[in-house]
């Protein structure tokens, strides 16, 4: 019985995998784009059928809100390069994911609000999608090749940045682009901010945006009030004071900010 299950699901994986088709403003890169590349076929995956390519990582895309990604295989400058474009159910859904994947970024190239290179990878998003370009061996080359390739991606994307101002009021733009991580459950908490992890215990429906400044700030915006009735009780927040372990104030129906103290 537990055989024919794993072969279903195998066999449902693998036909969403050939089914799968992108929309035509999808921001792919082809040989119209770089006539002196090699492409590979795109891979594409969509929905449950992202665990047939990250097996072990699907699960947090899918908290975030996922719908395809497509992976390409590129020679290119003599380099090899691997492209992921990931689109996502929306542009905080696309940040959140990049917030919460980049580390210890070198810089940040001018190809959009939020991105990151390191050696090996180059990261950003734009709008809907979060898009990774992995090289083989982190030369200068590989960096300037990979540039090239974002800006053509970027150039794609008809969606707009994704602006933060209303989650983080007076926070400046400096730490929001190198401080700053978005979370809609437990798995966001845990790769980007673990040691908040119990600050949302339990908690479902709502967004994070996390800055670790001097001090800690954490913009939550709840779905409904039943959400932030419950991360106020989790937290003793009264309705009249507002005020529990920290500043706590809010700026919109269902939307506390809250800084804390390292």
């Amino acid at each position: 019985m537990h055989k024919l299950s794993y072969i279903l699901f195998i066999t449902t994986i693998l036909s969403q995998v050939c089914l799968a088709q992108l929309p035509e403003d999808f921001p792919t890169i082809s040989k119209a784009d770089l006539p002196r590349a090699e492409f590979s076929t795109p891979r594409i995956f969509n929905g449950s059928a992202l665990f047939g390519y990250i097996n072990g990582g699907a699960e947090l895309y899918l908290e975030y809100g996922f719908s395809a990604v497509s992976v390409t295989e590129i020679e290119y400058m003599q380099g090899k390069y691997k492209t992921e474009i990931y689109k996502m159910t929306g542009p905080e859904e696309a940040f959140g994911i990049f917030s919460v994947s980049k580390y210890r970024c070198l810089d940040m190239p001018a190809l959009t609000e939020f991105t990151c290179r390191t050696k090996y990878q180059l990261q950003f998003c734009k709008g809907p999608y979060y898009i990774s370009i992995i090289n083989g061996t982190g030369t200068k080359t590989d960096s300037i090749a990979s540039v090239t390739m974002g800006k053509i991606m970027t150039n794609k994307i008809k969606e707009g940045e994704l602006d933060l101002s209303a989650y983080l009021p007076g926070i400046s733009e400096e730490l929001i682009h190198t401080k700053c991580i978005l979370a809609k459950g437990k798995l966001g908490i845990m790769n980007g901010s673990p040691d908040h992890e119990d600050f949302f215990q339990g908690m479902t429906d709502y967004t994070a945006v996390i800055v670790h400044g001097e001090k800690k700030t954490i913009s939550a915006k709840f779905n409904n009030d039943e959400s932030l009735k419950k991360f106020m009780e989790l937290h003793s927040i009264q309705d009249d004071t507002l005020e529990s372990g920290g500043k706590v104030k809010k700026i919109a129906g269902n939307h506390l900010l809250i800084e804390l103290t390292n």
